[in-house]
């Protein structure tokens, strides 16, 4: 999820649907309330760690962290050089696990035209969203708190990225810049929107979660496929163009057969996950 969340265009969100952690990552976010501030304040951590399900949150969270500040540097080198070989993994990693998580709802509950609808609102939106002009914000207490507050919200839905919605407030190379030097002022600020952002949102989205699981989910599926448009691996000033015509707008490799290997070896990633989750 770290990894993911560093790469304008992939969501954390969208890896956590596809290991099946969705779910129970959006309900641990959301019981944190006052009486779980009121414990970490007078240090009780046992009877904390006990009552907010951090044995899950607690090593989610230590993975995210390590590999944001541990690979940084390598994910934005990668992203660089390789762009076409990264997004073709996940690129690929979103195309099949949406096919997947359709196949399980089709086997658990009943089509319906209203599940549709809500898979191409979903759809509709993430195509939307993706289609967006940068803006550019000031670099003040405020303009840093909104874009934690915003990204954090487009991290813990599938195919939104966080990265991307910081690309489009303008807050992206900034924000990497501070965790590479390690500006803690700047990090703490936008932290605390973050952390802002995501007591509030995951309460929404536990909520329908809860009361409407499968329109949810048709809806996170639409998002996430609407959303893989930026994710297409040959781009040309931004602009999706064909594999087989890329040479000729960009003058370099389009790599096609290697893109395609790592697109296949995606869809054996998922299915890996797929058959280790019927098992557990």
């Amino acid at each position: 999820m770290g990894i993911a969340d560093l790469i304008p265009g992939i969501s954390g969100g969208t890896i956590a649907l596809i290991t099946n952690i969705y779910k129970e990552l959006i309900d641990t976010i959301k019981s944190f309330n006052v009486n779980s501030i009121y414990l970490l304040i007078n240090f009780e951590f046992k009877k904390l760690y006990n009552s907010y399900n951090l044995k899950f949150l607690f090593p989610l969270l230590c993975g995210i962290f390590c590999s944001i500040f541990l690979f940084v540097s390598f994910i934005l080198s990668a992203y660089e050089n390789f762009p076409i070989h990264v997004f073709s993994l996940f690129f690929g990693l979103v195309i099949f696990s949406s096919i997947s998580i359709l196949f399980t709802l089709k086997k658990k509950s009943k089509l319906s035209f209203l599940l549709f609808l809500f898979f191409f609102i979903g759809i509709f939106i993430g195509l939307f969203i993706t289609t967006l002009k940068p803006i550019s914000l000031s670099n003040d207490f405020f303009s840093i708190f909104f874009s934690g507050m915003i990204s954090i919200c487009a991290m813990v839905l599938p195919g939104l990225s966080g990265s991307f919605i910081l690309l489009i407030l303008g807050k992206y190379f900034y924000i990497i810049e501070a965790v590479k030097n390690l500006d803690i002022p700047i990090l703490l600020i936008f932290a605390t929107g973050a952390l802002f952002g995501l007591f509030f949102f995951s309460r929404i989205i536990s909520f329908f979660l809860k009361k409407y699981y499968d329109n949810s989910l048709f809806f996170l599926v639409g998002l996430m496929l609407g959303s893989s448009n930026k994710l297409w691996p040959w781009k040309v000033e931004n602009t999706n163009v064909s594999p087989f015509f890329y040479y000729e707008f960009s003058n370099e490799s389009s790599y096609l057969i290697s893109s395609i290997i790592i697109f296949i070896i995606s869809g054996i990633i998922i299915l890996i996950f797929e058959k280790k989750t019927k098992t557990q």
